[in-house]
């Protein structure tokens, strides 16, 4: 059964698709960084993005693995891509929405629902967030929480679809009431 895509997974869908990424394996943090002109550095400091006269540097944590580098770098992406201002200069709420939408661009960038899709899950739990944590180069943490949000859509979709058909059948019998 396929799933509707929400608007950000749709967006993430076309980023890779326009960057030719069609697989995990195709996914690449220094090409991803390339084509959208970001410099890399690795300091031994907490995971950061700036930019200076249009130029935009993220500085990944030098002590972190590459997995939680991964991460941290998409996370940055979304900052780059989305925002805009420095955050040491804007209201809190604010900051925080931006982090919030930062985090959940994390999870749908580092493992896409259009790959997610494709992918055979094994039924028990723990096999699955390994195997999406392999697959996707990413920390087993973000795999179960990514899980978790992909399992949450898959079964608000079933009920979705039984509503709709509950409702089509009603409106069936509704109709021969009149006709």
């Amino acid at each position: 059964m396929s799933i509707q895509l929400s608007y950000l997974e749709e967006e993430v869908k076309k980023i890779y698709h326009k960057l030719n990424i069609e697989t995990p394996e195709d996914i690449d943090l220094e090409r991803i960084a390339a084509a959208f002109r970001i410099w890399i550095h690795y300091e031994q400091r907490e995971s950061c993005m700036f930019q200076i006269n249009g130029e935009y540097s993220v500085v990944l944590d030098a002590r972190a693995s590459p997995k939680e580098q991964w991460q941290d770098f998409v996370h940055e992406l979304c900052h780059v891509l989305k925002h805009t201002g420095n955050q040491f200069h804007m209201n809190r709420m604010f900051r925080q929405l931006q982090e919030y939408q930062a985090n959940s661009f994390m999870y749908h960038f580092c493992v896409p629902t259009f790959m997610l899709q494709k992918m055979q899950l094994p039924r028990l739990k723990s096999e699955a967030i390994k195997l999406i944590g392999d697959t996707f180069n990413v920390t087993y943490s973000l795999a179960a929480k990514r899980l978790e949000m992909y399992e949450r859509k898959k079964f608000s979709n079933k009920i979705y679809s039984m509503r709709c058909k509950t409702w089509a059948i009603g409106c069936q019998e509704v109709k021969s009431l009149f006709y």
